[in-house]
Formats: structure tokens, C-alpha cells, sequence
């Protein structure tokens, strides 16, 4: 699945560095037709980690951040992106890839942004629901979502239009608290988590169109693997890497420095 159009953006710091080569290597290993740009987006570009990886993964460039604030560097990561790029698939550095995507869906929710300008973002990951109506009879795998029922907007794996994706987090990161310190808009992004809380939704819908979501195929945990980009959400919580994740890598036969 080649395409110039679309990057694949690691958004990612210093503390998680540890995760990179896993993620890259599970990358490459479960999606190997996936050629897309590949970009890695911190604040330290010259780290020995980040280096070694680059070394390592020849596809994979790197994106300078001059913020290293949550919502902030996510919208310069889009920002910095070079000008052919139309759609960004961000994705988190715990976002760990456990199988091979499915790739018909994932060429249709693109052959479906190429065709509907109205359309803002394709989620991959169908959690939490969605609960929309199909978008037509002939796609029935990608649901409409309703903002006046569910969660729109999440970080789990989402295609999106590049402009509406910056311009989403520029406008979350704008209701930061005036004259706060970096520490405490970290704070504010991650703890408040702005973009997924009434206030973000309300955002989201006063800026950007139409958003999509993958059918979730059933209601138990496992059905996560059943949907086009299958992983299990999230790999560090509160700082703190799961033990799946670590017997993950085990199984992988990939170190965690």
C-alpha cells in the first residue's frame, strides 16, 4: 500500500524512548506493504536513541518539535510535515501493533477521503464503540459518529485530513490557562484531557465536518484485533509500561532499553 500522500507521524518523548525500536519493529514486521512516510516527532532529534533508530529503520525521518507540550507538538508535527502530505495517520509511541492490519479497510477509508472532502477523520480503532449508522449501504463498515451520542474524537488510531487535525489541536492547546508554565500545560493537556472531555467535542464540531469510525465487531475485549489497525490500547498507563507489553517484546525477541 504505497502512498506519498499520507504520513505515519510517532509522536514521542525522551521518557518513552525505550518503546521506539518496539513499535518500529512491530511495524515493519505486521505491516510490511505498509509504505507510507514514516516520521518520528520529539523535541531532541540528536538523542543517540533516536540516531540509532533512524540508522536502524532507513524509512523512518525525524520531525523536530520546538514544543514539547502534548497538544502543542502534535499540531507542529502536522505543521512541519513537508506540503504533499494530505492525510496523517498520528500515532502514539505505546500504540503497539499486535497484528497485521487489514488492508482492503484501510485502502477504502483512504479511497473514501480522496472521494468525500467532507469527511475529517477515519477512526481504525473502534474504541470506544462507534454507535453511527453505516455511511451507506455499500460501506457499512464505517459508521457515522454523532456527537450528541457518543465520544468523536479519541487518540486511538485515526487517518485524518492533515489541516483539521492541526487546526483541532492548535484550538485545544489555545484553552491552556494564560501565563501557565510548560510543566503546567502539560498538566492541563494530559490530566484535564481536553480534546476527549464535552469541551473538545464541542471544539471538534465547531471545526472540522463528517467523522467515521470502523465497526466494532463484537462486544468482547478481543474484537479490538478484528479492526483494520489491530492493537491493544494503550501499552503505559500512568507512566508505567503493562506486562503484556513486556512479554510482547519477549515474544518479539526486542529489547527495551
Amino acid at each position: 500500500m504505497e502512498r506519498t500522500d499520507i504520513a505515519y507521524v510517532i509522536n514521542t518523548t525522551p521518557k518513552y524512548f525505550y518503546l521506539l525500536d518496539l513499535h518500529l519493529a512491530l511495524l515493519e514486521r505486521y505491516a510490511p506493504n505498509l509504505k507510507w512516510p514514516i516520521y518520528i516527532s520529539t523535541e531532541v532529534p540528536e538523542n543517540k536513541t533516536i540516531k540509532s533508530l533512524l540508522h536502524k529503520y532507513t524509512r523512518v525521518k525525524v520531525l523536530q518539535n520546538q514544543d514539547d507540550g502534548f497538544l502543542e507538538s502534535r499540531a507542529e508535527a502536522a505543521y512541519m510535515l513537508p506540503s504533499t502530505i494530505k492525510y496523517i495517520f498520528p500515532i502514539q509511541d505505546d500504540f503497539l501493533l499486535e497484528g497485521r492490519p487489514i488492508e482492503e479497510n484501510i485502502r477504502e477509508a483512504l479511497e473514501i477521503l480522496d472521494e468525500l472532502p467532507h469527511i475529517s477523520s477515519m477512526r481504525l480503532m473502534p474504541c470506544p464503540g462507534p454507535k453511527g449508522v453505516p455511511l451507506s449501504p455499500m460501506r457499512n463498515l464505517w459508521l457515522v459518529l454523532d456527537f450528541n451520542k457518543e465520544m468523536v474524537f479519541t487518540y486511538q488510531a485515526t487517518i485524518w485530513r492533515r489541516e483539521q487535525y492541526m487546526n483541532f489541536m492548535n484550538a485545544c492547546s489555545a484553552t491552556t490557562p494564560a501565563n501557565s508554565t510548560k510543566a503546567q500545560r502539560a498538566h492541563y493537556a494530559i490530566k484535564t484531557n481536553i480534546a476527549e472531555i464535552p469541551a473538545g467535542q464541542k471544539i471538534l464540531q465547531e471545526i472540522s465536518g463528517t467523522h467515521l469510525a470502523f465497526k466494532r465487531e463484537g462486544s468482547h475485549p478481543n474484537a479490538v484485533y478484528l479492526c483494520p489497525w489491530p492493537y491493544r490500547p494503550t501499552a503505559v498507563v500512568k507512566g508505567v509500561l503493562e506486562p503484556w507489553a513486556i512479554e510482547l517484546a519477549q515474544r518479539e525477541n526486542v529489547l527495551l532499553d
